[in-house]
């Protein structure tokens, strides 16, 4: 796992239950990360089979950023509950 993953893991998990989502589908996600946000994306094996040359991209299923008074602020897409469910 990535660490900002581990260290936000915590809020991620509260966040799941509050929300109906799964967290253990949240860990096993592709993560993106910034200096203070965390995309958690997911990777289908079946598509970008041609590396950089593969424009596929891959479906964003929550955003997570810190704000601005440092607690977490949490964005679905319309590929949240596909992916987290």
């Amino acid at each position: 796992m990535c660490k900002r993953f581990d260290d936000w893991s915590p809020q991620i998990e509260k966040y799941c239950i509050e929300n109906g989502l799964n967290f253990e589908k949240a860990k096993k996600l592709s993560k993106s990360w910034g200096i203070d946000d965390l995309m958690l994306l997911h990777y289908d094996p079946e598509k970008g089979k041609m590396g950089l040359r593969d424009e596929t991209p891959m479906p964003l299923a929550l955003y997570i950023k810190k704000g601005a008074d440092g607690a977490l602020v949490f964005e679905q897409t319309e590929h949240t509950k596909k992916y987290l469910s």
